[in-house]
């Protein structure tokens, strides 16, 4: 058996690799495994089969819990940091040819100001304090230029892993480069990061990061791939960013992320502070892979990759990071008192951390087997609303720290925008089957189209490649028109502030499709949908049926009206169908439990229709980015640039896609004239 430090591990490359050919991999060993000294498990044979180093019922954790008891007690997790890798020339050439993209320091140090001034206050992925002390402390003890072929081969796990994070933060902050910031720029320097390269994995952080074995990855590794996440997105690649995120997701498994037992391990104050100061940092990393996670997987009808037993989410402190960790411990800052950029992220976990449950019910089809669980969690949404600081009010904010904080404005709005977009979520899956969650739809996506409306206000035209500013756009309008156009006749009340909204909406994204690269499909796909709900919009002389009758508008009222004493609603015995007499919810559904008892997989429209919807999950962004459904153009071609001016001129197109026969876009192009 070989001892520790004799174990190698293999890499397969490609034969006739150079630096010029950066995809091309050399079939030879790129690395040597050396452990440090005392910080390497004492089994490594046994880790080396693939063991998870997190679970203790395996054989790795029981040879461990061993180990233990022999030197008389638990020792430290081995921090996955500063692992010495030994590069095979090949290997060596990619890590000297990578290293040479990278900008001179004055660049570097500029492109990073933007980003963390320009983009990184929207999900602050990373803590300006950590990371601007890291890069210089990377710019003295890293050689600006590459080592030479006879040099010693052995590089530092950490400093790899921190160029690849430092070659992300480049390229996003070239995504979102004011023009008034680029003339401190050194156009040869950003050669060989251009923001759209030739390849998704011949860019610098993926030829960098391919060079690791997987039993190094740390926190910054995560980072770097969260950041490639929202990268990716803003360029339009959703499926691409998808499973950059789920890879992330595994990763942060592997190394315990998703486990936090609050330990500290040091041995002296000093080294305590700087502990509880690296749980913050690892807390905000868990709550922001878990907020990437959860949202996307909804939006995209994906798998969650956290199961909702299988991880622990302790929010960090909510505290700004100083730059010197060493002499102050983390302290919470009160609701009044100055926010740090992470603090947003907080807010909007207490509600997104329910989204497991929406998944739940989600998975139950059209028909909830409990629909008061629905109440519930929508009561929930509306608690927290009345219940967020005034600093983040959505109605009269407390703007006292606007003027110090120039990202709070905004920051403000898209918080608003996703909590009603939580609200969405939980009544999409109803859409077609259920009347109040049509309402409860319309009214959400009202809000969130004025939330947006408001973010886009505070933004300037370098924001526009944002991926935010067309999915939380298209989700409510595609959603809200779905409403519109097959059941017209509801909620007219609402239809007048809808129409409105969406309007204004449409004339938001046509502003944006040239520097956003899924705004223009989106627009286009939202100008079609108007096209035919005005088409079918019923006139007001028909006095058509409002929505809030005695029976929906109390209903209404149920989930609309902020609880004060947790009490449900009370309705008397004697007026409940029998099959839902325990059910006060249903009970407010006259017609809705006689079709439930003839079938489970349908509903008739409400207006002289045959057509009946199927359980098809309705997602409209998933459907409009990731299943490819365009609009078939004519041969002169299609375009929504001059908004509502052409509503009465212009033929509505059809989709082309692939959709279930009872979908909702399968409906529109066969029932345009509903």
């Amino acid at each position: 058996m070989r001892s520790p430090g004799d174990l190698k591990r293999s890499h397969p490359f490609v034969k006739g690799s150079d630096s010029n050919g950066l995809s091309k991999q050399p079939e030879v060993e790129a690395y040597e495994y050396i452990p440090t000294d005392g910080g390497e498990s004492r089994s490594p044979d046994l880790a080396a089969y693939g063991y998870s180093s997190v679970n203790v019922h395996n054989s790795l954790g029981i040879l461990q819990k061993l180990e233990n008891l022999e030197v008389g007690g638990a020792r430290k997790p081995s921090p996955r940091k500063q692992r010495k890798i030994s590069l095979c020339q090949p290997a060596l050439d990619i890590y000297s040819a990578v290293l040479r993209q990278l900008p001179c320091p004055s660049c570097v140090r500029d492109l990073v100001a933007i980003f963390f001034d320009e983009v990184n206050w929207q999900y602050t992925i990373l803590d300006r304090n950590y990371f601007i002390p890291r890069l210089e402390q990377y710019y003295q003890q890293h050689p600006l230029q590459p080592a030479s072929p006879r040099a010693d081969t052995t590089v530092s796990s950490e400093k790899l892993i921190f160029s690849a994070l430092v070659f992300q933060v480049l390229v996003y902050a070239l995504q979102f480069i004011p023009a008034r910031r680029s003339e401190n720029l050194h156009p040869p320097c950003l050669k060989g990061i251009a923001e759209d390269g030739n390849g998704l994995s011949e860019d610098a952080t993926m030829r960098l990061l391919s060079l690791l074995p997987k039993d190094v990855i740390n926190l910054d590794y995560i980072a770097a791939q969260i950041l490639r996440t929202a990268w990716l997105k803003n360029r339009g690649l959703i499926a691409e960013a998808w499973l950059v995120l789920a890879q992330a997701a595994i990763n942060a498994q592997e190394i315990g992320l998703h486990r936090d037992d609050g330990k500290l391990y040091a041995d002296d104050a000093e080294s305590a502070i700087e502990e509880l100061w690296e749980v913050v940092l690892r807390r905000r990393l868990m709550l922001n892979l878990y907020l990437w996670d959860s949202q996307m997987g909804m939006v995209l009808g994906k798998p969650l990759n956290f199961k909702s037993d299988g991880y622990t989410i302790i929010p960090p402190t909510d505290c700004e990071i100083p730059r010197n960790r060493t002499s102050t411990a983390p302290f919470q800052r009160t609701e009044y008192d100055k926010p740090n950029t992470f603090t947003v992220r907080l807010l909007e976990y207490h509600i997104h951390k329910y989204l497991p449950q929406v998944r739940e019910l989600e998975a139950q089809g059209p028909y909830p087997r409990d629909y008061g669980k629905v109440v519930r969690l929508h009561q929930i949404a509306l608690d927290y609303i009345a219940s967020i600081p005034p600093i983040y009010r959505f109605e009269n904010p407390d703007r006292s720290y606007d003027a110090e904080c120039p990202q709070l404005a905004s920051q403000r709005e898209f918080l608003c925008a996703t909590v009603w977009l939580f609200v969405l979520m939980l009544h999409r899956p109803y859409i077609f089957s259920l009347a109040k969650s049509r309402t409860e739809i319309l009214k959400a996506g009202i809000e969130m189209l004025n939330a947006q409306q408001r973010f886009f206000l505070t933004l300037e035209q370098h924001h526009y490649r944002m991926f935010t500013l067309a999915y939380l756009t298209v989700e409510p309008c595609v959603s809200m028109l779905a409403v519109l156009i097959a059941f017209p006749s509801e909620n007219v009340d609402l239809v007048t502030e809808a129409f409105r909204c969406i309007k204004e909406s449409l004339s938001r994204v046509n502003k944006i499709r040239r520097a956003n690269r899924v705004a223009g499909q989106g627009a286009d796909v939202i100008h079609n949908l108007v096209l035919r709900a005005e088409k079918n919009r019923p006139s007001p002389s028909l006095g058509s049926k409002p929505s809030n009758s005695s029976s929906e508008g109390r209903s209404s009222e149920v989930l609309m009206t902020p609880s004060s004493h947790g009490a449900g609603p009370f309705y008397p015995m004697a007026d409940q169908p029998p099959l839902f007499a325990n059910n006060p919810v249903f009970a407010e559904m006259p017609a809705w439990n006689t079709h439930f008892q003839q079938t489970s997989s349908s509903v008739p429209l409400p207006v002289n229709s045959e057509y009946t919807f199927d359980d098809t999950p309705f997602r409209p962004v998933a459907d409009l980015t990731y299943n490819d459904v365009a609009l078939a153009m004519s041969e002169e071609g299609f375009s929504a640039e001059s908004g509502s001016e052409r509503l009465s001129n212009e033929m509505p197109q059809q989709f082309r896609g692939e959709f279930g026969e009872g979908s909702f876009w399968n409906f529109v192009n066969r029932a345009s004239g509903v």
